[in-house]
Formats: C-alpha cells, sequence, structure tokens
C-alpha cells in the first residue's frame, strides 16, 4: 500500500483498538497491523523523542556492523493526524524466550551502553523530552533537564528534603563529571526478546535515555539478577545508591516534584 493508504489503514486500527480496549486495565496504546506492522501512538510530546531515540540507535547498529549488535525495529512512518502522533514500525516475530535470555540482555545492555554519545546531547531521549526513570515521582522527571549540572542542582535540592536523621545517614548525590551512558530504565524482560533467526531484540525505547552511570547503577541495583550487568559496566560499587533511594522515597511523596520551580535555576 502507498503511504496515504497506510496512514488510514493505521488510524482506523487504532482508533478501533483504543475503542475497544482502553477501559481495560492492561490497556496499552500500541497495535500490530497485519503480519508487517507494529503501531505505537499517543501524544507527539511522548512519542517524538521516542522516535527519535529509536531512529538514532537503529542507525547505529546498522552503520556499526557489529554482530553483537541486537535487533531494533525499523520504523518505517511518522505523522500526526488530529493531535494524535503514530509510530508505524516493522513487525518483529519474537519466538519464546530462550533459557540464556538473562545473557542475551547482558550484552544488549552493555552494547546499548556504548553506542557513542550525538552531538549536541541532552540527558534522558534524543531531541529533549522528560527523562524516565524511576529515581523520578511517578517513573518520570518533573521536566526536562538540559545538562547534567541541571539534574545535578535539582538532585541537591531533593535531598534538602530529607529528615535530619536521613541527611545523616546518607550522602548528597553529584553526578557531575560522571560517564554518561544510553540506557533501558525499564529492565524488564518483556522490553528484549528474541527473533525468529535467533538475534536478541531491544525494545520500548519510550524508556530508553541517555544518563549518569548512578542512575544506571539504580536500575540495577533492584534486581540482584542484574548484578552481572552491573559489573560489566563497571558499576558494582557506586557509592550513590542508599542516598538514591532515600531521595527517590521522599520524592514520590511529595506533592510537588517540581520543587517549587519550573526549571532548576
Amino acid at each position: 500500500m502507498n503511504q496515504e493508504e497506510l496512514q488510514t489503514a493505521v488510524i482506523a486500527e487504532c482508533t478501533k483498538h483504543k475503542e475497544q480496549n482502553s477501559q481495560n486495565a492492561d490497556y496499552r496504546a500500541c497495535v500490530d497491523i497485519g503480519t508487517e506492522y507494529f503501531v505505537k501512538y499517543g501524544v507527539r510530546r511522548d512519542l517524538e523523542p521516542e522516535c527519535a531515540t529509536q531512529e538514532f540507535i537503529f542507525t547505529h547498529a546498522q552503520q556499526s556492523n557489529m554482530s553483537d549488535a541486537p535487533r531494533i525495529a525499523r520504523i518505517v512512518h511518522h505523522f500526526v493526524d488530529q493531535r494524535t502522533m503514530y509510530l508505524v514500525m516493522e513487525r518483529i516475530k519474537l519466538q519464546e524466550s530462550p533459557p540464556d535470555l538473562a545473557a542475551r540482555i547482558q550484552k544488549a545492555v552493555k552494547w546499548l551502553s556504548e553506542v557513542p554519545l550525538p552531538s549536541n546531547h541532552v540527558l534522558g531521549p534524543i531531541g529533549g523530552g522528560r527523562i524516565r526513570h524511576k529515581f523520578f515521582k511517578e517513573f518520570k522527571a518533573p521536566f526536562e533537564f538540559l545538562d547534567v549540572e541541571m539534574l545535578d542542582r535539582y538532585m541537591k535540592n531533593a535531598y534538602g528534603l530529607l529528615s535530619v536523621t536521613a541527611r545523616q545517614k546518607v550522602s548528597p548525590v553529584s553526578v557531575c563529571g560522571e560517564r554518561l551512558m544510553f540506557t533501558q530504565s525499564d529492565m524488564d524482560d518483556s522490553n528484549f526478546g528474541v527473533d525468529e533467526h535467533g538475534r536478541t531484540v531491544l525494545m520500548d525505547f519510550s524508556e530508553i535515555g541517555l544518563l549518569s552511570e548512578t542512575f544506571v547503577a539504580y536500575t540495577l541495583s533492584s534486581d540482584n539478577n542484574h548484578g552481572p550487568i552491573a559489573a560489566s559496566l563497571g558499576l558494582s560499587d557506586n557509592s550513590n545508591l542508599a542516598s538514591m533511594a532515600a531521595i527517590a522515597h521522599c520524592l514520590g511523596m511529595v506533592s510537588d516534584p517540581k520543587l517549587g520551580t519550573s526549571t532548576c535555576a
């Protein structure tokens, strides 16, 4: 089908899917279209950064010609209609997760961490957008962080929310000067898979972005099974984990996660 026919079919299928499933507890704004396409749909401010990130890392995987590069779905088309953005990508046929999935995930995360940083990069997804990470309330930063220094100031302000007793137990966190890397902030097994050819697949680029190593270490600290991944990234001995947990707990309870400001000046 041509592009116009594809867009018409995508809009129709997504509209039908939303009408039939939006009240379900497990509703997700994505749908298969035949055997060729997988479509995500939603607001433009959320999907544009995801699209840019996926395209950037897909391009690197294609150009690097490395045998250990995971497979990433190619974005076939994206468009906006009536304030809804549609992200159309190839549908990858997955096989049942093999016994060595944990080892595959480790290799995929390691590969992802070594993707070269883009020029004029900012934290989080490519091209801007709020960081998605469990450190923040409801898994999403309250605003965009344009650089590490801005994030560092926010974290210092958040540390100030801790009680005197808590501050005696944990130290302030500074991420200035840390290594930056691409990471998957949601390490659920469902975000990794194996295609019909036996190649590891990396999925859900809404949760992938550029972060400092303390944030990566904090992600991996939530599951002891991720210890080998942390070790492969040189993050086993990160000293900020207790502080990150205390600050994140406090941020989860505040009514204003922006801490009284629209940015962190």
